[in-house]
Order: C-alpha cells, then sequence, then structure tokens
C-alpha cells in the first residue's frame, strides 16, 4: 500500500495570509527606511575621507535595499501561491463529492 498525501486548504490559506502579512510590514519597513535615510541627505561629506566612505557604502546600500525589495515581493508571490492552492484544492475537493439523488 502506498503511502498517502493529504493537504489541508484551510492551512494554506492561513499560511498565505500570514506570509502577504510580513510582505506588507516589510515593504512598509523598507518604505520608513528610505524614507528616513533619504532625509539625511548626503551623510558622507564632500572630502576624501567622506567620498572614499561613499564609494563602499553607496553600492552596499542600494545592493541591500534592492534584496529587501525582492524579498518583499518574494513573499508576496508565495502568498499568492498558497492562497491559489488552497482555493484549487478547496474546489476540487467540492467538485469531487459525490451527491445522491433524492
Amino acid at each position: 500500500m502506498g503511502d498517502k498525501f493529504s493537504v489541508h486548504p484551510e492551512s494554506l490559506l492561513r499560511a498565505s495570509t500570514r506570509f502577504s502579512t510580513e510582505a506588507d510590514q516589510l515593504s512598509a519597513g523598507l518604505t520608513q527606511l528610505e524614507r528616513t535615510l533619504g532625509s539625511l541627505g548626503d551623510v558622507s561629506g564632500g572630502d576624501d575621507q567622506g567620498r572614499e566612505f561613499a564609494r563602499g557604502y553607496d553600492p552596499s546600500a542600494i545592493t541591500i535595499e534592492q534584496a529587501l525589495q525582492n524579498l518583499a515581493k518574494g513573499l508576496a508571490d508565495i502568498a499568492r501561491g498558497l492562497e491559489v492552492m488552497g482555493i484549487n484544492y478547496l474546489g476540487s475537493d467540492a467538485a469531487g463529492q459525490v451527491r445522491k439523488s433524492e
């Protein structure tokens, strides 16, 4: 006898909600960070030491910002995938129900 496969659509839908919430919170946090850092202006300064710092800092800051944007998008995509999967399983379960005619 083979192994059984079991899916709980409600669990998929609950997980989807959690991923969506986390994606929204990360996006909001990133927006706040960008706003706060942007309001500081050029924090490196215009002297040689400041420009040297900026050469290392600026590309890394951009990379981190892009990574966080990608992470937020990835969480949102996972949320949507789990939601669709849960809805599809619920639909297939409903379609598979055999009804007795009266």
